[in-house]
């Protein structure tokens, strides 16, 4: 079910004795990544709760469709749509997920459970054209969340979300566990990782981007002004404990 990787006993995954995903995977990736603008406030607002730094007012919305995904149970394809702002903590250059989203269960439990991923659920559409084209939505429980559209063109800007060569690496994110008693955290700690991944070289192109509105999932609030579009793959991107770089950063509640 889950190629070569295999459950482990002990995990932390509940209950122990039946963990319900290994704690490895592996799968191609293939990208568009749209950089944008957004009012520095209104970030700053979503990270309040949290000890990151914001770098600078730029959000990468992430279209991510991962073939032949390892933990993927639906048609062996993995989704992901991560907005994802740079931030700075305990020394760290690196990346925060604000809003995140999954088509598949495996997806969604393993990110949140581990590494406090904001991941919730979704379906989409991404559709590749000869072309080099790509276009497609997504959608939570029947409300739609964004479209886009991307022509790939050579001669558009090459917008990243850190101007420069270095670019965040890793991510970021406060995990919590809810208390079974009251609306609140039984704890929260910072758990940082760093997958390797070598992308193609990014190809840019023009972009159109259309967010909807949705009382509980408000990316549309954003309202992001469009800076630039590229799109990537990687051919081999995996996770685990021989390749990662996973820590456990800070406790915040005791």
């Amino acid at each position: 079910m889950f190629g070569k990787y295999k459950m482990h006993p002990n995990s932390g995954v509940n209950p122990p004795y039946a963990p319900a995903y290994p704690l490895e995977w592996e799968c191609p990736l293939r990208t568009l990544e749209v950089v944008t603008r957004v009012e520095r406030s209104k970030v700053e607002a979503l990270l309040a709760d949290t000890p990151f730094e914001l770098v600078n007012d730029r959000v990468a919305f992430r279209f991510m469709l991962s073939p032949g995904h390892t933990l993927a149970l639906h048609a062996g394809a993995m989704f992901d749509l991560m907005v994802t702002v740079p931030v700075r903590c305990e020394g760290l250059f690196t990346q925060t997920h604000i809003f995140m989203y999954c088509t598949d269960p495996m997806g969604i439990a393993a990110g949140r459970e581990i590494f406090g991923y904001t991941k919730k659920d979704a379906t989409h559409r991404f559709e590749e054209g000869a072309d080099g084209s790509v276009e497609g939505w997504v959608r939570r429980r029947g409300t739609p969340l964004a479209d886009f559209r991307f022509t790939p063109d050579d001669g558009a800007p090459l917008v990243r979300l850190v101007d420069g060569d270095e670019q965040p690496a890793g991510e970021i994110h406060v995990r919590r566990v809810p208390h079974p008693e009251r609306p609140e955290p039984v704890y929260a700690d910072v758990v940082y990782r760093r997958t390797p991944l070598e992308y193609s070289a990014p190809r840019p192109g023009r972009v159109s981007m259309t967010l909807h509105p949705s009382e509980f999932d408000p990316i549309a609030a954003l309202e992001p002004e469009i800076l630039g579009a590229h799109f990537m793959v990687s051919d081999v991107y995996g996770g685990g404990f021989a390749v990662e770089d996973r820590r456990l950063l800070k406790r915040l509640i005791p």
